[in-house]
């Protein structure tokens, strides 16, 4: 009886060792208001997908992902409409300023932008190596 239990006690102990557990997603939603409090840009990053969804209430024609530190674009893209996606393959994660350009004004907020899980795969396998 005694083998039984310890080949059981064992058995368990060997399984929580090996079993993997999943980080649960995050989603993270950056919403910049005008003065008056109306919604202007809002920003959803879902750490499940390798894209951010970028809305906004007004149409805008451009956008650009600053670096806080030099102040420099590090991507800039063309946009028709109210909305489009941004890879975050292109983007390191990290804190970024984000400017949206409408034909009256310039939007700006400060976003986090997390890791896409193309780069976290790519990671896990540099290091399995």
């Amino acid at each position: 009886m005694k083998k039984v239990v310890l080949t059981l006690v064992f058995s368990l102990v060997v399984v929580a060792m090996f079993a993997q557990t999943q980080a649960a997603p995050k989603l993270l939603k950056y919403v910049t208001q005008a003065p008056d409090g109306t919604v202007s840009m809002t920003i959803l990053d879902d750490s499940r997908d390798n894209t951010m969804k970028l809305e906004s209430a007004n149409s805008f024609y451009k956008y650009q992902i600053i670096d806080p530190k030099t102040n420099q674009p590090i991507l800039t893209a063309s946009n028709t409409g109210k909305a489009c996606e941004i890879a975050k393959s292109k983007i390191a994660a990290g804190t970024y300023d984000i400017r949206l350009f409408t034909r009256s004004f310039v939007i700006t907020s400060k976003i986090k932008v997390s890791a896409s899980r193309q780069l976290a795969s790519r990671e896990a396998i540099a290091m399995n190596d």
